[in-house]
């Protein structure tokens, strides 16, 4: 298993805003496709629809981490939600797939993690925050992330535990509620 993006930037909504809203969608894409369930991010955002996201071509609207528990279901996947990261590590690192809720900002994203839309993205709004689901899985006895800004079909990237913990306590460092939504995806 290899850990390939599935990129939400194919869905950026042109009418109104130019909306960013699919990175649920497209990380579920990436931790299906990673299991062995290969998964375009269209399917992945039918199945969240199915799931009771609502998406206009005008607005930005999250998907709930419900929504995408019930998608990866839909999907044919174990889909649940945790509230710990002890059991979310322990069960990545015995090869399931994790959707991660972070606080994106230039604080908590390393360069090197750092998409080419980010990059743009904050040269021109260096103190911009956004939350952004990514994906984290346990290849080669280290973590791999994957962000759905990144280009269709990449790999994923190296990151250390250091840079994994901040991307994990960046909801609560922004001042919002703890845990931050987790997604554990895997086979059924």
């Amino acid at each position: 298993m290899s850990l390939i993006v599935r990129s939400q930037l194919g869905l950026a909504e042109r009418l109104g805003v130019k909306a960013m809203d699919d990175c649920g969608p497209a990380s579920l894409a990436t931790c299906a496709t990673y299991l062995g369930l290969p998964t375009s991010t269209r399917q992945a955002h039918k199945a969240c629809a199915q799931a009771g996201r609502v998406d206009t071509p005008t607005g930005a609207e999250a998907t709930t981490a419900r929504e995408l528990a019930k998608a990866g279901k839909i999907l044919g996947l174990n889909a649940r939600n945790v509230y710990n990261w002890s059991e979310a590590s322990n069960q990545v690192k015995k090869g399931a797939a994790l959707i991660l809720n972070i606080q994106a900002s230039v604080k908590c994203v390393p360069d090197h993690l750092r998409s080419k839309w980010q990059r743009d993205y904050w040269r021109k709004q260096p103190l911009a925050t956004y939350g952004h689901y990514v994906v984290l899985v346990w290849e080669n006895d280290g973590w791999v992330y994957a962000c759905p800004t990144m280009q269709e079909g990449k790999p994923g990237r190296s990151a250390t535990p250091a840079e994994v913990k901040v991307l994990r306590d960046s909801k609560g460092e922004a001042g919002f509620p703890t845990p931050p939504a987790m997604i554990l995806v895997d086979r059924k």
